[in-house]
C-alpha cells in the first residue's frame, strides 16, 4: 500500500537521523559533557513520531486484513 510505504519512509528518516546524532550521546557519555538540549529534542521528537507512525501503519495494516477478510466472505 503506497500509504504504507510513505510512512515506512518517513520513519526510516527518524531512524537515520537517531543513528546520525548517536555520536553526540556517546561522545558526551565518554567525556562527561551535557547533551545539547536541542539533540535531546530532536531525539526525543523523532523516538516519538517513530512510535506514531509505527502504530499508525498498525492500524492501516488492521484495517486492509479486516477488508481483505470481507472480501473474501
Amino acid at each position: 500500500m503506497e500509504q504504507i510505504d510513505k510512512l515506512q519512509s518517513q520513519i526510516l528518516e527518524h531512524k537515520a537521523f537517531l543513528y546520525d546524532t548517536d555520536y553526540v550521546v556517546i561522545r558526551c557519555q565518554e567525556t562527561g559533557q551535557g547533551i545539547p538540549e536541542e539533540v535531546k529534542d530532536m531525539r526525543k521528537f523523532a523516538r516519538a513520531e517513530i512510535n506514531r507512525l509505527e502504530a499508525e501503519i498498525s492500524e492501516l495494516e488492521k484495517q486492509f486484513n479486516d477488508q481483505s477478510e470481507n472480501v473474501q466472505l
